[in-house]
């Protein structure tokens, strides 16, 4: 079963540097070739999937980018490129990553109906990565022709559409960060969301499958964080899963095929606190629910950067003395967090009441 892969997490063995957020990374001699605004490009990449996009009406940027069975893990995956995430097409061209992934895309036209790049879908040790992929991608819209006449009552409407479309995608993402903060927690343990979920188990130790039980059927792969890296379990696949019992507190990701209800009832009292290694952490916060900078204030300096996935697919940040590029994320409890610690030798976050 080909995984549906929603949203991106957070590299194991990415540099502090990487918080900058979305980095566009514009290369090369200009295209020979013009993007068709509006048209819808689909072709295949050499994974043996299919990839597919579109140019925004006033030819700015790609939207809508798609593409299935990426080989990733041995498991082939499906991604789409996060909404919130813009990819601009500048001189003809685009190139752009994400983060806090590597995810990267590449592209240009090398005619008016034909497109060709690249794509990486790489986590650097964390559940997916994939090799580098090329991809070839065509449409049969015709290019527009309202723009071509040079007549006075020609131009004139054309300046109005497109200034009307210059206008959507400029009010679009000035929306955006405002709705963005909304959903400033992960998923708690009793809903869960189609993709990947980064959410805390509170059960009893058991057997996974027997954790699993009430959602086994919607329940595509799971992920958790150790000191040596990431464990996983495969519905079916005993041979490549290293998973076989699950623990009170201790965060997983989940990748599910539908939305799913998990209620669980927690096992025990909940930690009071838990240690980090140096290095990405993900841990359960187990406090009273408050702003992140004073859930943190027990270990400041000590990390670099804190994300926490909200239901909607997006990674919200918090990166400690820089409140220009972080965002207003509220810990409550059981949220899953993933915490870059730069502590030699680690330390020990205390969830104070």
């Amino acid at each position: 079963m080909r995984a549906q892969h929603w949203l991106f997490f957070a590299l194991a063995g990415m540099a502090v540097a990487a918080v900058a957020g979305l980095i566009p990374l514009l290369t090369g001699a200009p295209a020979s070739a013009q993007p068709i605004d509006g048209a819808t490009y689909t072709g295949t990449h050499s994974g043996g999937g299919t990839i597919q996009f579109t140019v925004s009406g006033d030819g700015s940027e790609v939207q809508n980018l798609q593409l299935t069975a990426i080989p990733c893990d041995g498991v082939p995956i499906d991604f789409n490129w996060p909404a919130l995430a813009t990819i601009p097409i500048i001189e003809d061209q685009f190139d752009v990553s994400l983060d806090p992934t590597t995810n990267r895309v590449t592209g240009s036209f090398a005619s008016d109906s034909t497109a060709s790049g690249t794509f990486v879908h790489d986590t650097s040790g964390l559940p997916c990565q994939s090799p580098p992929l090329s991809w070839t991608a065509t449409t049969s819209a015709a290019p527009t022709a309202t723009v071509m006449p040079s007549p006075t009552e020609t131009a004139t409407p054309t300046a109005t559409a497109t200034a009307t479309t210059t206008a959507t995608p400029t009010a679009t993402p000035t929306a955006t960060p405002t709705a963005t903060p909304k959903p400033t927690a992960s998923p708690t343990p009793g809903g869960l969301v189609a993709g990947w979920n980064h959410v805390c188990y509170v059960g009893p130790s058991q057997n996974i499958q027997d954790a699993l039980a009430n959602i086994s059927q919607d329940v595509l792969a799971v992920y958790r964080l150790g000191a040596e890296g990431y464990d996983k379990w495969f519905p079916n696949k005993p041979d490549i899963s290293t998973i076989t019992t699950l623990s009170p507190y201790k965060p997983l990701f989940l990748l599910l095929a539908s939305n799913a209800a998990w209620p669980q009832q927690p096992s025990g009292s909940p930690p009071a606190a838990t240690p980090l290694v140096q290095g990405w952490n993900s841990v359960c916060y187990t406090g009273e629910p408050k702003d992140v900078e004073s859930a943190t204030q027990g270990i400041s300096g000590q990390f670099a950067v804190l994300y926490v996935l909200a239901p909607n697919g997006s990674w919200q940040r918090f990166v400690p003395g820089r409140p220009d590029v972080s965002d207003p994320v509220q810990l409550d409890r059981f949220t899953s967090v993933l915490i870059l610690v730069t502590e030699a030798g680690g330390t020990q976050w205390a969830f104070d009441p």
